[in-house]
Formats: structure tokens, C-alpha cells, sequence
């Protein structure tokens, strides 16, 4: 009798017993006819589906198809009295029917839908027990799993060329059943393809799906390393390419187990071939594997001889640069020095290391279990973080090598040649192909729900909210509108005054429109003007706030003339050419009046760029870039214009990601190498890198176990604030040490809260606000940790002191309210401890928050520079000149209550 298959009905033949499948209600069965190709086999067609922990039933199913050599052809009849619709064969037919079923009741088997199942199995009753057919075990059963292109390390649709070369030419051999294991195929039309292709050649195959669902619920390894941050470690920087690849491409392990389930496939064709009442010998091969007449027969004489005690034959293998060499008909014994397959018999107890990722000794672990590489010295990791190998097999020894096995061509001879250098080069593509192929998984699964134009650091629904209590006339909203316009119109007179478009663009010797080029380090507060600019014609509806933003980025940026209205544009003032003579057509087609509001050629007036990647350094432009968002959104820029600012962002991204300074900055360890996290990951979201926007945004949380401890508190923010106030040469009091400490441990979490919200609004990381690393440092812990500090000590200060506590501390305690009620840290899965902890942070938040001042509170006016120290002020003042004070403009009114 045959197993109940999992997950999908087995409709297997065989002239020997009566067989039973149990098929749950969820899945379909297939059938399809016996191939001719093979003497015994038996005709299989499984789907592995996704585990049915996600399923609530619990119920019974079971097969209620059963046939034999006599049984067809009574039923094909009855089938044909039944569509007579005649009363009495009816009720005849239900009458036999019930005498069958229950004269064959002991032949039906049931399975249970548990929710705690996780791997495949199929069970079957031994030969010779009560109601059984003694059935002996003589078959051979050659798996090929199948899986996926991995480019470089494959060649791109390498898997079914080979299969079709398989399909093709490998001979049929006696007494084997051949099934293919399509072993977690992303593409769906890949597979769709590959099916089609075994289908039409009638063979046989079991079907492991991938999950999206599942994959998604998969996190990197990041706290496994002996140092927190340590990719961003010294040690780290010192490594080989190779080393730094392969621990990098222990960070994807889990990912990487579920989505490439090397030996995850190798066992379930094993459990699959111990299910079948005949199968002697299970040969779990790869894929590419081909056997040729003269391999298998070896096999096959070797395995008659010595099979009666040996469990395990190990098969060596030959790598091929030229598949046609299988058709010349030298059918000879090559040399074999590569990595051999291995052949189970029925009853052997080794499976492979589920724990063992693909790339990371996944067959070579348990060669060596065996005894079979003991020269390898597989049991001494190179590095302490990745698993360890088992101990040897009980089994160990019990094999023989035997035969041979071809691997088709991968399609790069330089990785198939028998040398060392194609060996590193295979490992080292194979650990390429690995990672991008991840990557690239992760991004389509990202790009389902981002689009670049979506708001990066302010929130859409908090905005819209805002406008509607100011358009219902809120009075707190209203005054805080109010002050934003007043900002407004100063900034816009004085930018005006300087980017006034001149009557020629020939006045001036060096062609600029206006009167001197702004300096260098500018961008901190050119990025607070356009922001407080777009903000105001976006609550206000002023579109001359828009025009006047949109001005300062084509001026700054674009290298081009400030514009006005299009109907007020002096087109004298353009490059000569003819384009100003199709004008009249600008409202016609698809480019409605409406949306022609400024020129459609605005010209350069030089081709330097004023800004220079080195303020990138300094300044936090991801407010910037929302508002360049904005701009488009509302029309001020056109889609060319917003193009090239993409385009010139993305060479800023290149600097900060490839240059020496840019590395250098990601390697800090206080508030600079987060700034650092916070410019890539908002420029990759910008330009729709998407790929190193999930990099980024995953990775960074390496950096909380270092900045972090458990009780909150930042040791290297604290000695770096120290390192700097003693290299600044001014003598340092306790005063100015809280004041310094306040500020720049402030900056540090500022910059924090900015990232997480940022990755929040991008919903397509995992959210960093509640993680926990391995110290148990938490972003979120300390920020509250931080708040509470200075809470307490708020009535002990002075009027002064507590002004200037309350305007650094209250953004962030907004700011951090945002990202608690954004954050589902309810549903995760962290440690019950940690997880009260953080709901007790979440309490106190909102039992405290209005301890720094009410929401539409400005306070940064509300203290003197008088009241504190002057090196304080000036440290602050030129961290606002360069843009680093960690909060956005007018925060409060795009941030969530």
C-alpha cells in the first residue's frame, strides 16, 4: 500500500498492491499517464506546499479513489450506467459501493492537519503486517532536484537547457524510477516552464513551493558576530574580499536556508524515496547531475555486490565543459576530483545538516560525518560564528566510492576546469550569486509597495491631517501656520533679492542672476529655506512660496536661472534658439495649459556646480529631498528637472557609498555614523535604488548594540562629546560638559528617530524602532531612557537651562511618539521581558511627553543665547549652519500625534 503523500494526491500505479492516497481538501491531486520510457516505475505528481500551521482546520481527509488490473474497467462502466441517470442502478451502485468501502477499510490511512508541522513525511505500513501485500524492495530511485539560476555562478537559464540535455539523451535505466524535485522555484513562470517541460515528457516529479509569505517572516543573522557593528569593525576592514564576502553571506543564512533549501530538498527526497514500498537505493542528486549507461551500470554492479552491508556509496564526479561529449559514445571512466553525490540505501538512518546553509559545506558536512573527508578537517570552523559540524556518524566508515556521475556545463568554462583557480573562482561566484540572488528576491518583494515619488521622512496622512485642522481653523494649528508663512515670506524676499532675474542675461560679465555666488558650506541652511518655502505653499496653498523653493533648487543644484510665472518669463533671456516658436502648441496634447507654469527649456548659466559632495558631510538633506518630492508633486519643478535632480543625487550616493570620507563616515561609532545611515538610505529611496536602500536599512541595526547598552545609555556618544570638547581648547566646567552631553546625545537619537520613522513611512524594511540587539540595546529604550533623565531633573534647573533642555528635548519626544504609535511591537516576536519593558516606555510617554512642552510649543525661541554658555551657543549655531541639529524645519506639523 502506498503513503499518504503530503500536501498533494499521488495517483502511483502498480500491478503489485492496491494503493491508497490521502489528499487534504485544500490541494488538488494530478494524474497523469505511466511513461513508457520505464519498466516499473510508477507515475508521481506531488506538491510540498506551505506549511499547514497556517491553516485552522484540523479535520480528516482521505483518497476515495481506488483501482486495480480488475477494478477499471468496472468502473469506467459504472460511470457510463451513472450518467443514465436509472433510479435502480443508482441505488445499486451505492450499494456495491458501501460493500467496498467497508470491505476495504483497513487499507485506509488518515492524516492529521497539525498546526505544529513543519517538514514533510510519508508513512507506510511494512511489508508482511496484517492486510498487506509483501512487496520487495529492489528499485532504484534518482532524484535530480532542481532549483534555481544563480547568475554569475550560473549561467542565466543554464537549469533548463540541462534538463532539456537530461530529458533529451540520458538512457533509461532498468528498474529506476526517475523523479524530479523542483526544489523551492521563485519565478513562477520558471517553474511554470519547467513543468510544462516534464509534463511533456511524461515524467515524474515532486513540487516544493515557495512561499512568499514565509520568506517574508525571515530576518538576517546580525548579532552572531563576535562584535557589535563588526562589518563595520577594523577587523572587519581587514579581511580579504573573499573573507568579507563570506561574512557577509552569513548574515543572509536563514534566508538563504529557506529560499536555496539545498539539503532541505536532498532530505525530502530521501524521506520521499524511504515512503516507497519498492525503493532500495535513493539517489538524491543535483540537478545538473547526467548518468551515463556505463556510470549507472558500474553503480549498479558495485551496489548488488557490496549492498547487503553497506549503507552509503559515495558516487565521485567529473565536471563537464562541453555537454556533447555525452553523444560521441566513449562511454569511459573520466577522472573525478570534484565533490561527489551520494546514494542512501532504504534503511540508512544520516540525513544531511538542515543547519548547513547552500554555499557553507552543505554535502561536504556529511561526507565527512562518514568518514568519507576526513583529510578535510571539516569539525575546525574557520570563523566562530557559523555553525558547527556534527560529530562523526555512527555510521562512519560504512561506505564505498563507486561509479560515476557527469555535471553538466554551467555555462563559464573558467569555473569547470580542473584547477585551483576555477575552484576559487566557483566559490567565490557561488558566494556573488547567493547574495544577489537574495537581494534581488528581497527587492521584487519591495518594489510591490514603494515608489520613489512616496514621502521619505514626513508622512502623508499626518500632513493632509494638519491642513484639514487648519483649514477648520484650529487655533493651535493656525498659529503655528501662521509663524511658518511669516518664515516664509522673510526667506522669500531674500532669496528674491539675491536670484532676481536680470533684464539681460549679458549684463553681468560672468552671466550669473545675481549678485555673488553663495558659499560653500550653505547647504544646511539652503535646505531649511526650501523646506520652510514648500511647507508654506503646501498649508497655505501660496504657490509663490513653491516657485520661490523650486527657484533656490534650480539655482543651487541645477546650475539654472531662477524663474517666475511663465507668463511673466522674459524669453529674451534664454539660450537663442527656436523652441520658444512652438510655444502656442504647449497647451495641446498631453501636456495640459494647466500644467505649464514655467518654461519648458530653462537654461544654464554655467556648468559648475556651486554644491559639493563634501557638504554632504555635515548636513541632513533628507527633508530636502521630501520637498524636491513635493515640488513635483505640485507642479513647481518639472519631470525633467526632478530626473536630473535624481541624477545629480545619485552621484552624491555614489561618494558618500564608494569615496574614502564616505566610508570613513560610516564607520563612526556616535551620531555621525548614523547621519551617515540616515543620508544613504533617504538618497536610495530618492534615486529608486531600492536594493541598497534594503542594505542599508537592514544592516544599521548592527550599529544599536554598539551605540546602545541596555539602560539606555550611548558610551561612545559620551566620549566622543569629551574628545571634543578637549580638542576645542576652551576649559571645560561640569555645566558645559551636561550642556555639551545634552546636545550631542540628543543629535545621536535625533538622527535615530529620523531613520526609523524614515523606514516606517518606506514599509518595506523591518522596522528598527523596538529592535533588540544582542546587549539588549534598544532605540527606542534609550530615547525614553534620555527623556526621562532630564525630566527629572527639569525643576531643579534654572529658567534658562530649562528653556534650553526643553528645545533640544521636545521635537524628539514627538518625534519618538510618532514612531511608538507606527511601531506593532505587540506582534513580534521578542522576549516577553522586553517586550513589557517596551510597553512601559510606552506609558510613560504618554503619561510625560507634555513635561517638554505642548506639540505646537516653538520654543527654540524661548531662551537667550545669554542664558547659556557662549562655546554652547556657538557649537549649536554652527551645527545649524551646517545643518546637523537633527530636526526638520516646522517639525511639528508633519510628524503624528
Amino acid at each position: 500500500m502506498l503513503p499518504p503523500f503530503i500536501k498533494h494526491g499521488v495517483n502511483n500505479r502498480s500491478s503489485s498492491s492496491t494503493n491508497t492516497t490521502v489528499t487534504p481538501a485544500e490541494y488538488i491531486p494530478k494524474h497523469r499517464k505511466p511513461s513508457q520510457s520505464h519498466l516499473t516505475t510508477d507515475m508521481l505528481s506531488l506538491d510540498l506546499g506551505p506549511s499547514s500551521s497556517k491553516r485552522e482546520s484540523k479535520s480528516f481527509y482521505k483518497d476515495k479513489k481506488y483501482s486495480n488490473l480488475s477494478g477499471n474497467t468496472s468502473s469506467r462502466r459504472a460511470s457510463s450506467l451513472y450518467h443514465q441517470q436509472s433510479k435502480w442502478l443508482k441505488l445499486f451502485l451505492i450499494v456495491v459501493a458501501l460493500l467496498f468501502i467497508f470491505g476495504y477499510i483497513p487499507f485506509f490511512r488518515f492524516l492529521k492537519n497539525t498546526p505544529d508541522y513543519k517538514h514533510p513525511a510519508w508513512n507506510i505500513k511494512e511489508a508482511g503486517t496484517d492486510n498487506t501485500v509483501h512487496i520487495e524492495r529492489d528499485q532504484f530511485i534518482l532524484y535530480r532536484i532542481i532549483g534555481n539560476d544563480l547568475p554569475p555562478r550560473h549561467k542565466e537559464g543554464q537549469t533548463l537547457s540541462n534538463l532539456q540535455f537530461i530529458l533529451d539523451h540520458e538512457p533509461s535505466f532498468p528498474n529506476t524510477q526517475k523523479i524530479f524535485l523542483l526544489n523551492r522555484i521563485i519565478d513562477p513562470v520558471n517553474e511554470a516552464t519547467i513543468i510544462r517541460l516534464l509534463d511533456s515528457y511524461n515524467m515524474e516529479y515532486i513540487r516544493v513551493p515557495f512561499d512568499q509569505k514565509e520568506y517574508e517572516q525571515l530576518d538576517f543573522q546580525l548579532e552572531k558576530f563576535p562584535d557589535a557593528d563588526f562589518l563595520h569593525s577594523d577587523d572587519y576592514r581587514r579581511f580579504s574580499k573573499v573573507s568579507k564576502l563570506r561574512a557577509l553571506d552569513y548574515t543572509y543564512h536563514v534566508k538563504n536556508l529557506y529560499a536555496m533549501n539545498n539539503n532541505g530538498g536532498r532530505n525530502t527526497a530521501i524521506q520521499h524515496g524511504r515512503s516507497l514500498p519498492n525503493a532500495k537505493w535513493i539517489m538524491p542528486f543535483d540537478g545538473n547531475c547526467y548518468l551515463s549507461h556505463n556510470g549507472f551500470e558500474e553503480i549498479r554492479s558495485q551496489l548488488d555486490k557490496y549492498g547487503k552491508d553497506t549503507k552509503y556509496f559515495v558516487v565521485p564526479m567529473t565536471r563537464l565543459l562541453n555537454n556533447s561529449v555525452l553523444l560521441n559514445n566513449l562511454d569511459e571512466r573520466p577522472k573525478t576530483p570534484e565533490e561527489p553525490q551520494i546514494i542512501f540505501r532504504y534503511d540508512a538512518t544520516e540525513e544531511y545538516n538542515l543547519n548547513m546553509r547552500y554555499g557553507r559545506r552543505s554535502k561536504l558536512e556529511l561526507l565527512w560525518c562518514l568518514g568519507a573527508l576526513e583529510n578535510r578537517r571539516l569539525n575546525r570552523p574557520t570563523v566562530p560564528w557559523e555553525p558547527t559540524e556534527r560529530p562523526y556518524s555512527k555510521d562512519k566508515g560504512n561506505f564505498k566510492n563507486i561509479g560515476w556521475v557527469f555535471r553538466l556545463f554551467s555555462g563559464n568554462p573558467s569555473q569547470e576546469e580542473n584547477k585551483k583557480e576555477a575552484s576559487s573562482i566557483r566559490a567565490f561566484n557561488r558566494l556573488m550569486a547567493i547574495q544577489s540572488s537574495l537581494d534581488s528576491l528581497d527587492e521584487s518583494i519591495a518594489r510591490k509597495s514603494f515608489h520613489h515619488d512616496k514621502l521619505f521622512l514626513y508622512n502623508d496622512k499626518s500632513m493632509n491631517q494638519v491642513r484639514y485642522d487648519y483649514w477648520t481653523k484650529n487655533e493651535e494649528v493656525r498659529v503655528a501656520i501662521e509663524k511658518l508663512e511669516s518664515k516664509a515670506e522673510a526667506i522669500l524676499q531674500e532669496s528674491q533679492k539675491r536670484l532676481a532675474p536680470m533684464s539681460s542675461a549679458t549684463d553681468k560679465q560672468d552671466g550669473l542672476p545675481f549678485d555673488s555666488v553663495p558659499e560653500k558650506d550653505e547647504l544646511g541652511p539652503l535646505s531649511q529655506n526650501v523646506t520652510i518655502l514648500t511647507l508654506a505653499n503646501y498649508f497655505t496653498g501660496n504657490e509663490k512660496f513653491g516657485r520661490g523653493a523650486a527657484n533656490l533648487i534650480r539655482v543651487h543644484f541645477l546650475n539654472e536661472y531662477a524663474v517666475e510665472d511663465e507668463d511673466e518669463y522674459n524669453s529674451a533671456r534664454r539660450i537663442p534658439d527656436d523652441s520658444h516658436l512652438l510655444d502656442f502648441l504647449s497647451d495641446q496634447g498631453y501636456y495640459f495649459p494647466s500644467l505649464s507654469r514655467i518654461s519648458h527649456v530653462v537654461p544654464k548659466y554655467s556648468n559648475n556646480r556651486i554644491l559639493n559632495t563634501s557638504d554632504l558631510t555635515k548636513t541632513d538633506v533628507s527633508s530636502l529631498l521630501d520637498c524636491i518630492r513635493a515640488l513635483r508633486h505640485m507642479q513647481a519643478l518639472t519631470h525633467k528637472e526632478y530626473i536630473d535632480l535624481q541624477a545629480i543625487t545619485a552621484e552624491f550616493l555614489e561618494y558618500l557609498v564608494t569615496s574614502p570620507t564616505g566610508i570613513h563616515l560610516a564607520q563612526m561609532t556616535d551620531h555621525r555614523g548614523v547621519l551617515y545611515d540616515l543620508q544613504v538610505t533617504a538618497m536610495a529611496a530618492f534615486t529608486d535604488d531600492v536594493r541598497l536602500f534594503l542594505r542599508v536599512a537592514n544592516r544599521c541595526r548592527m550599529r544599536i548594540g554598539k551605540q546602545f547598552r541596555e539602560d539606555g545609555s550611548q558610551p561612545y556618544e559620551e566620549s566622543s562629546t569629551r574628545g571634543r570638547l578637549l580638542s576645542s581648547g576652551s576649559e571645560i566646567d561640569k555645566n558645559m560638559e551636561w550642556r555639551a552631553l545634552l546636545h550631542y546625545e540628543t543629535l545621536n537619537l535625533q538622527y535615530w528617530t529620523l531613520l526609523a520613522r524614515g523606514i516606517q513611512n518606506a514599509g518595506i524594511a523591518k522596522d528598527i524602532w523596538h529592535y533588540t540587539a544582542a546587549n539588549k540595546g534598544q532605540i527606542s529604550h534609550s530615547v525614553v531612557a534620555h527623556l526621562k533623565k532630564y525630566s527629572d531633573a527639569l525643576p531643579k534647573l534654572t529658567a534658562g537651562d530649562a528653556a534650553f533642555v526643553k528645545s533640544r528635548l521636545q521635537p524628539l519626544a514627538y518625534m519618538a511618539q510618532a514612531a511608538f504609535s507606527h511601531s506593532h511591537y505587540a506582534n513580534t516576536t521578542i522576549d516577553e521581558r522586553v517586550k513589557e519593558s517596551t510597553e512601559a516606555d510606552r506609558l510613560w510617554m504618554v503619561k510625560h511627553i507634555s513635561d517638554f512642552g505642548e506639540r505646537w510649543d516653538l520654543l527654540e525661541q524661548d531662551f537667550e543665547i545669554s542664558e547659556i554658555d557662549q562655546d554652547i551657543a556657538k557649537l549649536m549655531h554652527d551645527d545649524e549652519v551646517k545643518g546637523r541639529l537633527g530636526i526638520p524645519p516646522f517639525w511639528m506639523l508633519s510628524s503624528s500625534p
